[in-house]
């Protein structure tokens, strides 16, 4: 029997379940952006500063995700190709992650999971919302299920019988935190977005990503396109990676179709393209050394 998890939302990730501030950087960086004349030299130079953080970034930069055509060196050259905003999720995103101070299995795991949502989230983008804007997807789609770390880092018992039980009934992360009655990790991801002030498009994604909120949508409150892309990025991969049930794997392949708008026969090709992508996230994860110390 797993222990009770009471969380009071005042005071939780405060006090016992306490995190550091995030990096002064990012807010460094946030003040520079917000002038008129902004500096791209000296935003350049505050991110350099920290050269495992620049390795981070550029590691991400030349990957499958961005596709650009020329390796990029430079922090200054990314954000020239990428732009100031993209650069800053970038950042953020990697600073977020290696606030938790987690490694392991369990971090490699994440990142997997997290880069192969984001690859599928922007092929589904591309496909059926060319002119939605894409420049908050990639962190929203990495930072989806930052409630595990959550997990991972304050009840790491709960995440591993979470995880056994998923693996041992076919069923969803989700599915389980229901079954143990255990907190979401969306609304574990809530909270830290409050503590850390963290953009909406991520709040967005922690709030909606799971098979229950893509199958029972309101209608009168229907899913942004971003929560639509990331939250069928993310059943995507993870029916492509992880062995469900038959009746988890239906569902999920019924209500993708259904929120996307396909047939069977447009879903078909859809899966053997995102099966395609695994190898990216494959590819990714072997030249990427998760931002943080065991």
């Amino acid at each position: 029997m797993l222990p009770k998890i009471e969380i009071d939302p005042k005071t939780f990730l405060h006090k016992h379940c306490s995190l550091p501030a995030l990096p002064e950087v990012l807010t460094r960086i946030q003040n520079l952006a917000q002038g008129n004349n902004v500096d791209m030299g000296a935003i350049a130079a505050l991110i350099s500063a920290d050269p495992s953080l620049v390795a981070e970034v550029l590691k991400v930069v030349n990957s499958a995700y961005y596709g650009l055509p020329h390796e990029i060196s430079r922090v200054r050259a990314a954000i020239a190709y990428l732009g100031l905003h993209e650069v800053y999720h970038l950042v953020l995103s990697l600073s977020i992650i290696k606030s938790f101070q987690i490694g392991g299995k369990e971090l490699r795991e994440f990142w997997f999971h997290s880069y192969y949502t984001a690859v599928c989230a922007k092929h589904l983008a591309r496909k059926f919302q060319p002119l939605m804007p894409h420049e908050e997807l990639w962190s929203a789609a990495i930072l989806h299920d930052i409630g595990k770390l959550v997990y991972l880092k304050f009840f790491p018992e709960h995440y591993q019988a979470l995880q056994s039980y998923s693996a041992e009934q076919g069923c969803l992360f989700s599915q389980a935190e229901k079954h143990f009655s255990c907190p979401s990790s969306g609304y574990l991801g809530g909270l830290l977005c409050d503590h850390w002030r963290l953009p909406d498009s991520v709040r967005q994604a922690c709030a909606f990503h799971t098979l229950d909120d893509l199958a029972t949508v309101d209608q009168n409150r229907p899913p942004t396109d971003l929560q639509l892309m990331v939250s069928a990025g993310n059943l995507l991969a993870v029916v492509s990676t992880q062995r469900v049930s038959k009746d988890v794997g239906e569902a999920i392949a019924a209500t993708t179709i259904r929120a996307l708008n396909l047939t069977q026969d447009h879903f078909l090709p859809l899966i053997a393209d995102i099966y395609e992508l695994k190898s990216e996230a494959e590819d990714f994860l072997n030249q990427f050394e998760p931002p943080v110390t065991p």
